[in-house]
């Protein structure tokens, strides 16, 4: 047993002498989106950008990739729910008189904008010009920010009268005004299977830089949703309609639903060889005929 970890061993440090180690800086863009069970949204496409530090290994056309990234990225969630939330509250006028101040929120779009911190674990194979990396990347959500838009259109009923009180905002009865709710929101770590495609071209053959340029799709395996007992909506009456918006995630429990990350980009990394020795002797040696 010992000679087979010192066989081993020996194999290891071989194959790490031959290979190249390079550092690299990685740019990109992306759309992502968040899918859900939930029956009343639907995710729409949003986009964003990330960067990151790269370390890179190739052992002939063998390829171990690892590193930190850091991505921002915004995604949009849509209600259905025939596209309108309403509101009915019992009060009284100025004048005393009793009547029902009514709502109606359309178009509602629920938006989330996430800070992450990526660490990526890929190996893959490098063929002529081009290389494949498959493998997964853990992934910490540091902070995310929610938006959330809609039109309220407000009216008072007082029963007495053929026609509702409407579209007079000095008495607080407005038509498709914007409401828009800054919010915030937590979610958890994710696991996310990754793959990557694209090409590599050498920069200098004095120290073998390269830059590569690739497709690559991100999908989470963990369920991301963090428990929220908010409200839909909290809305104060005291003067006329005040709505606050939340965003769905935050009003749902993990036991009734589940949110699952894609995110699907292009990606640039400049890759610097660590040492670089032997690629500079070689290519002396092949400029001066030795």
């Amino acid at each position: 047993m010992k000679r087979v970890y010192i066989i081993l061993s020996l194999s290891l440090c071989a194959i790490s002498l031959s290979a190249q180690h390079y550092f690299g800086i990685s740019i990109g863009g992306l759309a992502t989106a968040q899918f859900d069970n939930v029956d009343k949204t639907s995710s729409n496409w949003g986009g964003g950008g990330e960067i990151g530090a790269i370390y890179h290994f190739i052992s002939d056309k063998f390829l171990l990739q690892t590193g930190m990234g850091i991505g921002l990225n915004s995604t949009i969630s849509a209600f259905k729910f025939d596209n309108t939330m309403f509101l009915s509250a019992n009060m009284t006028d100025t004048e005393g008189t009793p009547f029902t101040y009514k709502g109606e929120i359309s178009n509602r779009l629920d938006r989330t904008t996430i800070t992450e911190l990526s660490v990526p674990l890929m190996a893959g194979y490098s063929f002529s010009l081009f290389y494949a990396l498959a493998g997964a990347k853990f992934v910490y959500p540091i902070t995310t920010t929610t938006c959330q838009t809609a039109e309220l259109t407000t009216y008072g009923d007082y029963g007495m009268f053929y026609e509702d009180f409407s579209n007079m905002p000095q008495h607080g009865y407005v038509n498709n005004q914007s409401l828009k709710t800054i919010g915030r929101a937590n979610f958890l770590c994710d696991l996310r299977l990754c793959l990557e495609f694209g090409g590599n071209l050498t920069l200098s053959e004095y120290d073998a830089s390269q830059l590569t340029i690739g497709l690559f799709a991100e999908y989470g395996l963990l369920n991301t949703l963090k428990e929220g007992n908010n409200n839909w909506i909290d809305v104060d009456y005291s003067q006329y309609v005040n709505v606050t918006m939340n965003h769905i995630y935050t009003t749902l429990s993990r036991a009734e639903a589940i949110v699952n990350n894609l995110r699907i980009g292009v990606r640039a990394t400049l890759l610097l060889p660590i040492g670089g020795v032997e690629a500079k002797y070689n290519y002396l040696k092949k400029k001066h005929g030795l």
